[in-house]
This record gives structure tokens, C-alpha cells and sequence, in this order.
């Protein structure tokens, strides 16, 4: 499997990033991880992913983090379905579904899936809450206020 990014979210993130006087984001991915940050947050997942853009996690400073984003969709997955953190059944079946650890991504297919429905639910939500912003400063601050601190309760 790969990481997949609608074609929505393709143009809205190359709008943003060419006509952003105010810096860029190099690798598309960041962008991916903005979107997969917010629909863990608030708990959005899409059932439209979009088409391939990388197989793995970039070796920037996203591949050393894998585990630690990998253990955000379990934390995600353990909120959306409000598992016990007690309750080590579930969450080792739960774990079981997502992780394979001899994958490149350390996640099963399932694992990809679900991951790649969060990034897009995430976009939804952020076209929703900032439906066009053309500076990457003025976007970072609203993905932080619109975004960051309205955590669903």
C-alpha cells in the first residue's frame, strides 16, 4: 500500500504553497501530516483517499517518527471507537489490525488504510475551517486556532 492524497488536497496545498509569500513547505508530505494530525484530533475519517503520492515515510524527519505516528492512529483508533485504555484485550486486537512490524510503514494494510482515511477526513476539515488561505504563516496560524486548539471534547 502507499500514502494517498486526493486530488482536492493536492491543489488546495499547491495553491497554498505557490502563492505563499511567506515561506514553503518542501516535502508534500508535511502536508499530508497536517491533515492526518487533524483528523486525529478531531476524530474525521473520509472514505475518499485519493491516489498514491509515496510509499513511505519520507526519510526527512518523518521516517525516524514512524512508530510515534503509527502510535497516534492507535491512540486515534482507541478514542474513535472509545476502547477502555484498561481493557488490554481490545487494544492488543485493535494493535494486532494496524501494526506489522516488518513493513516499511510498520503498518498492515489496514494500518495504511485507515491512516490514509484520516489524512483525508483531516483535509475535509481543514477546507471546511480554512477554506482559502494563500500564506503559509497565515495558514499555520489558523490550522493552529481552527484546528489545533478546538479539539472535539
Amino acid at each position: 500500500m502507499s500514502f494517498n492524497m486526493s486530488a482536492n488536497a493536492k491543489n488546495y496545498f499547491n495553491k497554498l504553497n505557490k502563492e505563499s509569500t511567506t515561506g514553503k513547505l518542501q516535502v508534500q508530505f508535511d502536508f499530508y501530516y497536517l491533515c492526518l494530525i487533524a483528523g486525529f484530533i478531531h476524530g474525521k475519517i473520509s472514505e475518499h483517499i485519493g491516489d498514491k503520492f509515496i510509499d513511505d515515510f519520507p526519510s526527512t524527519s518523518f521516517f525516524p517518527q514512524r512508530d510515534l505516528i503509527v502510535g497516534l492512529l492507535m491512540a486515534a483508533e482507541i478514542d474513535r471507537n472509545e476502547i477502555d485504555t484498561a481493557d488490554r484485550k481490545r487494544i492488543e486486537k485493535l494493535m494486532v489490525g494496524l501494526v506489522k512490524s516488518d513493513s516499511p510503514t510498520h503498518m498492515s494494510e489496514n494500518g495504511e488504510r485507515l491512516m490514509n482515511q484520516y489524512a483525508q477526513g483531516g483535509f475535509e476539515y481543514i477546507a471546511e475551517k480554512i477554506p482559502s488561505i494563500y500564506n503559509l504563516n497565515t495558514f499555520l496560524v489558523r490550522y493552529y486556532d481552527e484546528i489545533v486548539k478546538t479539539k472535539k471534547k
